[in-house]
């Protein structure tokens, strides 16, 4: 699995922007069908993928069909503003993210299996100021040491 990290410009404001941002890092690299951002963009506007943690940080794990998937992936990127998305448990909700984690996976089972793994990561307030605070490349190494044991 291939772990992307980068950090948002500051004049990306809205969940379309943001996906469509972290989207690219993951076409760049051919990990991804050129729908699949479209496909992540359109799906956030009915089922919305942000969190609102315990610790007050926002997450969002925006993702798509896994048959738009050629390599698994996750592309990270980071927002010292925060990016508002719709909230997972209700739609009319919304939350200010400042990681989003867009997940690409090539089966479903792989895919329920990271996210299952991902939830409990962020259940764990150091892990998700790690994610904020470290460098890319950090973030990177962490994710994976914590995703493939």
């Amino acid at each position: 699995m291939h772990i992307l990290v980068h950090d948002l410009d500051n004049d990306i404001q809205t969940y379309q922007r943001a996906i469509n941002s972290s989207g690219s890092y993951l076409l760049e690299k051919g990990y991804i069908q050129p729908d699949y951002i479209t496909a992540c963009i359109d799906r956030e506007k009915e089922y919305p993928t942000g969190l609102l943690m315990s610790n007050n940080l926002g997450i969002a794990i925006p993702h798509a069909n896994y048959q738009l998937v050629k390599e698994d992936a996750i592309s990270i990127v980071r927002s010292t503003q925060g990016v508002v998305f719709g909230r997972m448990e209700d739609a009319d909700l919304m939350v200010t993210c400042q990681l989003i984690f867009n997940l690409a996976f090539s089966t479903s089972d792989q895919h329920l299996s990271i996210l299952q793994r991902l939830f409990a990561l962020f259940q764990d307030e150091n892990f998700a100021i790690n994610c904020q605070k470290l460098s890319c490349s950090q973030v990177q190494q962490l994710v994976n040491q914590q995703l493939n044991p």
